[in-house]
C-alpha cells in the first residue's frame, strides 16, 4: 500500500478483490487500457488512491504483450511504445531496426499518425523474434503466413483484460 504525505492510506484503505465485472485498472502496465481480475487491491477511503498486490508481474507483462501483438487491430501509439519499452529499445534504435526515423517513431507513439500496414506487421514480427518469448517466436516461425493475413484488421480492440487463475495470468482483448 502506498502511503502519501497528506493521507495515511494504510489506516483508511479498504481491501477488494478485482473481478471481470469490476476489474482493477492497471495503469502501471504502460498501457491506458489494461484491466485485471483475480487480484487483491486496496482503495483509500480518504483520498481514493489505489494500490494492488500483483503476483507474477513478469508473467503478466508477457501475457499482455502477447495480447497486444496478437490483436487483429492496428497498433496504436501506446501499444507501439509498450512493445518498444518491453524490448528495452530507445526510439532511435527501434526506428533504425524498423527502417524509420526516431521522429516517425515519436509520431506513431504520440498518435500523430499510424504506421503503415507493413510497418505494423514488422513491429509485431520484430517484437516476437526479440522478446525472448518462446510462444511468440513459435508463432512467427511456424504460423507466420496465417497470422500475418489477419493483421491488422479494421477496428481497434479498446481494452486488454488479464485474469489471474491458479497463479497464472491469461490476457485477451475485450470490447470496451
Amino acid at each position: 500500500m502506498v502511503v502519501h504525505k497528506e493521507c495515511e492510506c494504510r489506516k483508511t484503505a479498504v481491501g477488494r478483490i478485482a473481478t471481470r465485472k469490476s476489474p482493477y485498472h492497471f495503469v502501471d502496465s504502460g498501457l491506458p487500457n489494461v484491466y485485471l481480475a483475480g487480484i487483491k487491491y486496496w482503495v483509500c477511503k480518504t483520498c481514493g488512491r489505489q494500490s494492488a498486490e500483483i503476483p507474477a508481474l513478469k508473467d503478466l507483462m508477457v501475457k499482455i504483450a502477447r495480447a497486444v501483438v496478437g490483436q487483429e487491430a492496428c497498433l496504436n501509439g501506446a501499444e507501439i511504445r509498450f512493445l518498444r519499452k518491453r524490448l528495452k529499445k530507445k526510439s532511435a534504435e527501434f526506428g533504425k531496426i524498423i527502417g524509420v526515423t526516431p521522429e516517425q517513431i515519436s509520431r506513431w507513439e504520440n498518435d500523430g499518425n499510424r504506421p503503415s500496414e507493413s510497418a505494423d506487421k514488422l513491429i509485431r514480427v520484430f517484437f516476437c523474434l526479440l522478446s525472448g518469448d518462446g510462444t511468440l517466436q513459435d508463432k512467427v516461425t511456424k504460423h507466420i503466413d496465417d497470422w500475418m493475413a489477419t493483421l491488422p484488421g479494421d477496428e481497434h480492440a479498446t481494452n486488454f483484460q488479464a485474469q489471474l487463475l491458479d497463479h497464472e495470468w491469461a490476457a485477451e482483448t475485450v470490447p470496451a
